[in-house]
């Protein structure tokens, strides 16, 4: 039970610390870029948009993975955990 409540809360953190972090580097790298050579602010303003979702996407898949690798674990835990105790307890007509 605690394992999972950590699972949950360190999966909370993660994705919040990567959301901070990505939104920091949209404000201090990608706002303010500007293309050398470039006069149309149409272009600019596409190419900023379009390297944020990238990183948006980028970001739901890693949060998606986290999340399906922890509940694959899980799952595999319970089905080992409920294998182990069907072999300690033999059946009852087994005597």
């Amino acid at each position: 039970m605690i394992r999972r409540i950590l699972d949950f809360v360190f999966v909370l953190l993660f994705i919040w610390a990567c959301m901070i972090l990505g939104l920091w580097v949209i404000d201090s790298l990608i706002v303010p870029l500007q293309l050398p050579g470039v006069t149309n602010d149409i272009m600019t303003a596409t190419l900023k948009v379009a390297v944020s979702a990238v990183m948006v996407i980028v970001w739901l898949w890693l949060w998606r993975e986290m999340v399906r690798r922890m509940f694959w674990r899980t799952v595999k835990l319970q089905q080992h955990l409920a294998d182990d105790s069907r072999s300690d307890n033999p059946k009852q007509g087994d005597c």
